[in-house]
This record gives C-alpha cells, structure tokens and sequence, in this order.
C-alpha cells in the first residue's frame, strides 16, 4: 500500500480511479476547501440504456462561497427518488443488484442536512462492501499547498482530465453501448460484487 499520505475530497460515489487512491489508504479527507460546482462532490456517473446519466444532488447556494464542509443539501425536490429509481433502472438486471440494494435503499431514505456527510456514508458504506478500512483522518484548515503529501484534491474537479484506464469489466449495457470507462464506483459494484477489489490492485 502507498505510504504517503493523499489529500481527496469526499466525492459523491466517486469514479473507480478514485477508489484504487482510496485501496491505497493513508487519506486524509479535504473538508476546508471551497465548494467547486460541477464537480464529483455532488454528481456521479452512471450508465443508463441509452448513455451516461449524471446524477447530481442539489445544493443550496446561500452565499457566493462557501466550505465543502457546510454545503447544505436541498430537499426541496425529490432528487433522492429520481437518483435512486435511475439506479434500479440501469441496474436491476446486474449480477450484484440484489446484493447491494437494500443498504443503498437505506443510503437513499436517509436526510442528512449536509453533503459531507451524505458523501462519508457513501464511501463507508462501499468500504463495508469492499472490506476497505476506512479512517476518517479531515483537514483542520485549508491551505494551497500541503508539503510531503499528494495532493490530489483536482481529481474531483470538472476540469480534471483522469487517464486512468479500468480494466474491461462486462457492463449491463456493454453490447448496445460498448465498454464506458470510469463510471462511478457502483457500476463496477453492481456488475463484478465483491471482485471489484481486484480492479482497485
């Protein structure tokens, strides 16, 4: 395992280049940076029947900047039913589905007040899945630069060009839609179960 320590921001079911840093361990958890829109933080991606479905939890954007750490959920639509039902659409007939489902359910019914920490069940619960240890070592103030660390803060970013390439896994739609690299880490979940950790070596 990679014994420097990695700067990431809790993202929102993360694509699977992530988790191979997170299998990597020695994380520490950004949660003094600005909030950045258009980013993992709050979106995923998914593969639908037809193409990739980007699914994003709403933020309430009471100021013009604001911490990760206080951006604040907006229940004012159902965007936990809409994302859960495009879930089940795309992966009901995967061979892990029934697997995972009740506890995701469970993820989806819950109403916590803040991303980060809709973003920290998500990621316990795939480490619980994966049997990853999870350490929930947090920043305790932002700065630009951190000395002695890998800073991979940008990969969570819209800009963030990611080159990682995921072993071929058989995905749901993989013959009318060929094979979709880097989806959210629930693509190769449902699809491979448990063997996902093989992807993350």
């Amino acid at each position: 395992m990679d014994i420097i320590p990695k700067i990431m921001t809790p993202s929102y079911f993360a694509p699977i280049s992530h988790w191979k840093k997170f299998h990597e361990g020695n994380i520490i958890w950004e949660i003094n940076e600005n909030f950045k829109k258009q980013s993992y933080r709050n979106r995923l991606n998914i593969c639908g029947p037809n193409k990739i479905l980007k699914l994003v939890i709403p933020i309430k954007h009471h100021k013009k900047a604001f911490k990760i750490s206080d951006a604040l959920i907006d229940y004012s639509e159902n965007w936990q039913n809409d994302h859960w039902k495009s879930i089940k659409f795309s992966y009901n007939s995967s061979p892990f589905y029934e697997y995972y489902k009740d506890e995701l359910n469970f993820l989806y019914d819950s109403k916590p007040e803040k991303l980060i920490d809709f973003n920290f069940q998500s990621i316990k619960l795939v480490c619980k899945w994966l049997n990853i240890d999870f350490s929930l070592k947090k920043t305790k103030s932002f700065k630009k630069e951190h000395l002695g660390f890998k800073d991979l803060r940008n990969m969570s970013n819209k800009q963030y060009v990611d080159n990682f390439q995921v072993k071929k896994y058989i995905q749901v739609f993989s013959e009318k839609n060929g094979f979709i690299n880097n989806l959210s880490i629930l693509d190769l979940l449902f699809n491979e179960g448990p063997n996902t950790i093989n992807f993350l070596k």
